[in-house]
């Protein structure tokens, strides 16, 4: 056991009190400050890969108000809401308008409708997230004199004629690119180039009741109240296209389905027979550098949609079918996997920027763990090597003695030593080495002649004081 540190010998000069030893102090900065420096140096590169916070705000391009997809859209919108994500619906005309403000970066994200829009091609930025629906094709005739009411079938041999005034949909719709694609297969080769009257919706049908127009196509959900207005008004007559499925066959774009009767409204039985037709896919589409986040809320906002469609078994959608574009990679993955646990059990703001900043990870375990555990046997050893070159030192200050070198430099130098040694702080795991080393230098001292210990006796390991041990 160490024993009690001495008074000063009465009439002994008393020395003044050390200072606060700042050795340790040095040589943790040594060892831990290449250890800070190259974890910073790493987490600075991995920052550089981090993806940036998802926007504060979505801006979602939708369609005319009151439409169908409007009425998706504030679906979805109220799904990001619960979540913290403020979005901003965005009226257009249709779908060929919303590609275009999703390509010019206007909006995040867009409905789109399969065929609706011109693809760019190879060059095309637009990748489809998730189906929402179908909408169905419908081509409205003006009833011809004592026609049935309920929907005529349209042979590939009747047509249309060449000269048909047919309104396609007004400019800027998916309508209008959908309806051209219907008729050039439905008409003979050059007959489509007759030009088109380019109106839609309300305007259309009121061409129709004028005779100024002779067929209307309108890309509706069947919910919508347009549809039903039409199938209940006696001037006018949905066609039944049995061509519906070789039409899907020679264009990805389209699904052949059928309008069940009396699916829009079971009372009046309307509409009053099964209408073949064909429809598009109504999806969610992102460009190509959209975050991730986004893609990933829209999918989950689809599958909270629990809206039944009128032209697909339950279940069916939202899916990742019937989009003619590429599936974002990042759909497919949280389609198919589903929410991560951060997702699952935290805010999603948290689990965003958790998610974003895993990335740097990779320098704690690649450098800053490996260091880390390498940093205290190195201060070890930085340590247990300063008390070998004290042995040195002292082990220099005795062959001296021995030389007969004048005993007052000697002492200068050895109580030098002894100062260092007193202020630096050794690990308890080398106690025993530098409790040795204080002793030998007391030893020597003595053997100078000096009459006492310039500090306070230590204890060896054997419990005497180091003075016991010195020769009398």
């Amino acid at each position: 056991m160490m024993t009690r540190p001495h008074a000063t010998p009465p009439g002994a000069d008393a020395l003044p009190p050390r200072k606060p030893s700042r050795s340790a102090t040095r040589e943790a900065v040594k060892v831990w400050g290449p250890v800070v420096l190259l974890a910073a140096i790493g987490f600075a590169v991995a920052w550089s890969f981090v993806e940036p916070a998802p926007p504060a705000v979505v801006r979602i391009a939708t369609g005319p108000d009151g439409g169908a997809y409007r009425q998706i859209a504030e679906r979805a919108a109220a799904s990001l809401a619960r979540r913290g994500i403020e979005v901003e619906l965005r009226a257009t005309s249709g779908s060929a308008r919303n590609a275009d403000l999703l390509r010019r970066g206007e909006v995040d994200a867009a409905l789109l409708q399969g065929g609706g829009f011109a693809e760019a091609g190879g060059a095309e930025t637009l990748q489809a997230v998730v189906t929402v629906g179908f909408e169905p094709v419908l081509l409205v005739l003006r009833r011809q004199g004592d026609a049935p009411v309920v929907p005529v079938p349209l042979p590939a041999a009747a047509g249309l004629a060449e000269d048909a005034r047919v309104a396609v949909g007004g400019a800027g719709s998916g309508t209008e690119p959908l309806a051209r694609r219907i008729l050039a297969g439905l008409l003979r080769e050059g007959a489509e180039a007759t030009p088109r009257l380019r109106v839609g919706g309300d305007a259309a049908l009121g061409l129709l009741r004028s005779d100024d127009a002779d067929a209307a196509f309108l890309v509706l959900a069947p919910e919508a109240p347009r549809v039903a207005a039409v199938l209940a008004d006696p001037g006018l007559v949905v066609a039944s296209l049995p061509q519906a499925g070789a039409l899907a066959r020679r264009d990805a774009a389209l699904a052949a389905v059928t309008l069940l009767r009396g699916v829009v409204d079971p009372s009046r039985d309307l509409p009053a027979a099964d209408v073949e037709t064909v429809a598009a896919a109504t999806f969610f589409a992102v460009r190509d550098d959209t975050h991730r986040a986004i893609v990933q809320l829209l999918v989950q906002a689809a599958r909270e949609d629990a809206t039944p469609d009128l032209l697909a078994d339950a279940g069916t959608f939202p899916t990742l079918l019937h989009a003619p574009l590429p599936i974002a990679d990042e759909a497919r993955h949280f389609f198919e996997r589903g929410p991560s646990a951060l997702y699952r059990h935290l805010p999603f703001g948290l689990a965003s920027a958790l998610d974003r900043l895993a990335i740097l990870l990779l320098p704690l375990l690649t450098l800053l763990i490996p260091l880390a555990r390498a940093a205290p046997p190195v201060l070890r050893w930085r340590l247990r090597r300063r008390i070998y070159r004290w042995y040195t030192r002292l082990r220099a200050i005795e062959a001296d003695a021995e030389a007969g070198h004048a005993p007052e430099g000697l002492r200068e130098r050895l109580a030098a030593l002894d100062d260092e040694a007193a202020d630096t702080e050794v690990p308890l795991s080398y106690m025993e080495e530098f409790y040795n080393l204080r002793m030998h230098i007391d030893l020597l001292r003595r053997r100078l002649g000096e009459p006492g210990p310039r500090t306070a006796g230590v204890s060896g390991g054997n419990g005497r004081r180091s003075a016991d041990a010195a020769p009398s």
